[in-house]
């Protein structure tokens, strides 16, 4: 997978990617583990742009290709490769 956020370019799986996200927050430890991060943003793709959605149950990797899906969706980043 590989994703574009201005511009900054992530390649990976999508759990590795959003890994690297998470440990370029102010502050990591507010969520300790990827699974925890994509439920912040969750909430705040829900929050500022109103767009509820589920979240795919089991594993890490479905659950961040769906968040990816959804911020490309509202503008927050490019998906450059699947």
């Amino acid at each position: 997978m590989k994703i574009q956020i201005e511009e900054t370019i992530y390649e990976g799986t999508g759990a590795e990617i959003m890994d690297q996200l998470r440990g370029r927050m102010l502050d990591p430890a507010d969520c300790p583990d990827t699974d925890s991060y994509i439920e912040l943003l969750r909430g705040n793709i829900i929050r500022a742009a109103g767009l509820d959605f589920p979240l795919p149950q089991g594993d890490t990797e479905g659950r961040a290709r769906a968040i990816f899906g959804q911020l490309a969706r509202v503008g927050a980043l490019v998906l450059l490769e699947g």
